[in-house]
């Protein structure tokens, strides 16, 4: 599992890509339950905070040289607080991967195995996920870089195809009726896309020193940032407001409807679901490979492959005796989300860079 200071620019923007595309995709637009309506501007507007953590964590590069967050965390603060944040980032990684497992399940079950148990499907796809994770991070970076950019292009691909005759203008300006309560508690629901960019924090301490840290995960959160208004705007144009909040998932329904429109496509839908359980595949990787790296935080003895073991069975035994997914607007899972994904590194980002200062003047003192 460990690996040398060996990534570039490339890897960090192809990684930045990798963690966040595939489930805010897979399930646009109908999460934001509050106000469909302006679903595109509140997908642009929920990034802004991204962006932000993303300049802090610049900050912290400059003045860190070994770019390691959680090491940094380690040295300036009570042992009892630091394991208290490895284990609550192992706690709720576990928790987005019961929600993940489900919503692969579904869509499973709904579109190709229609009969097959979900023991079956979890079970299936958990062992194949342990193999490609105990592998360690240079290979699952390898696969990414391969993977992502064919992956934007099959959206690019899909996003074109959907402005066709059956897209309807009509339903893409803002409208503002709305008031801006509703608006900013329907893009509070928005920021669970964006959230997969936690990993980020593990994998910059495998980035080559003084690479670029900025530029990539900028523009990598940019590219996600596009493809995810752009595909609100085509599956709101397409299937209007009231459809598209009750799809199970509009990118699907939305290739479904392409693959009937003309010959040349036909079966599409099944090609572009088999590409996203692929996708399924690398986002579940890649959390597990984090919350593996934290559990050698807590755990320097336990052999990797153990640690991947449990995580795994106990995602799959929450998830067989769990509820199956269903979103709920403002639940539990986005106010975590909101917490793990910014509140904490912004707090911890802002209190080392103020430590690291402190430190400075105390030392030209």
């Amino acid at each position: 599992m460990d690996a040398k200071r060996q990534f570039r620019s490339m890897d960090l923007f192809a990684f930045t890509i990798a963690t966040t595309i595939t489930l805010g995709v897979t399930f646009l637009p109908f999460v934001s339950e509050e106000e469909i309506r302006n679903v595109w501007l509140k997908l642009l507007v929920a990034s802004f905070p991204y962006f932000f953590l993303f300049a802090l964590l610049y900050f912290f590069t400059k003045k860190y040289s070994d770019y390691d967050l959680f090491g940094a965390v380690k040295q300036h603060v009570w042992a009892w607080f630091y394991w208290l944040i490895i284990l609550y980032y192992i706690g709720s990684t576990l928790v987005s991967g019961i929600h993940f497992s489900e919503s692969l399940v579904m869509i499973t079950q709904t579109y190709l195995l229609f009969n097959t148990h979900r023991w079956v499907i979890l079970l299936t796809f958990f062992l194949v996920v342990a193999f490609g994770v105990n592998y360690g991070i240079t290979t699952i970076t390898r696969f990414i870089v391969s993977l992502v950019f064919f992956e934007l292009f099959v959206l690019v691909v899909v996003i074109f195809i959907g402005f066709t005759n059956y897209f309807k203008w009509i339903y893409i300006p803002p409208l503002w009726p709305t008031d801006i309560v509703t608006f900013l508690e329907s893009t509070y629901t928005d920021l669970a896309r964006y959230a997969g960019v936690i990993p980020l924090f593990a994998f910059l301490s495998f980035m080559k020193r003084d690479e670029p840290i900025l530029l990539p995960m900028s523009i990598g959160l940019g590219i996600v940032t596009m493809i995810y208004v752009l595909l609100s705007i085509v599956v709101v144009g397409t299937f209007g407001f009231e459809q598209s909040i009750h799809l199970l998932s509009p990118v699907t329904a939305l290739v479904q409807a392409m693959a009937t429109r003309t010959g040349v496509f036909e079966r599409l839908d099944l090609f572009f679901l088999v590409f996203w359980l692929i996708s399924y595949y690398k986002m579940m990787i890649i959390h597990i490979w984090f919350i593996t790296y934290l559990g050698n935080r807590l755990w320097p003895k336990v052999k990797p492959i153990a640690l991947i073991c449990v995580y795994l069975l106990a995602i799959f035994v929450m998830t067989m005796f769990s509820d199956y997914f269903v979103y709920k607007g403002w639940d539990y899972h986005n106010t975590n989300v909101l917490i793990n994904s910014l509140v904490i590194p912004i707090a911890l980002i802002l209190y080392l860079l103020y430590k690291k200062r402190n430190n400075e003047v105390n030392h030209h003192a």
